[in-house]
């Protein structure tokens, strides 16, 4: 997946998990695996633009 894609994911899961906490609470175990799903995602943004940076800074 790129970062491209991975935004547009995290974007997603936010408005998700957003909806979820107004509906249930932010204490739902439902709202609690939402949250846990998007820093999972949130992770792997991470770890992929910091890979690309570190591969653009090896090729300049």
């Amino acid at each position: 997946m790129d970062l491209e894609q991975l935004e547009k994911l995290m974007e997603k899961e936010r408005r998700e998990l957003n909806r979820m906490a107004n509906l249930h609470g932010l204490k739902d175990e439902r709202v609690l695996d939402k949250s846990s799903r998007l820093d999972r995602i949130m992770d792997k943004y991470h770890h992929t633009k910091r890979t690309v940076n570190q591969n653009n800074q090896a090729h300049s």
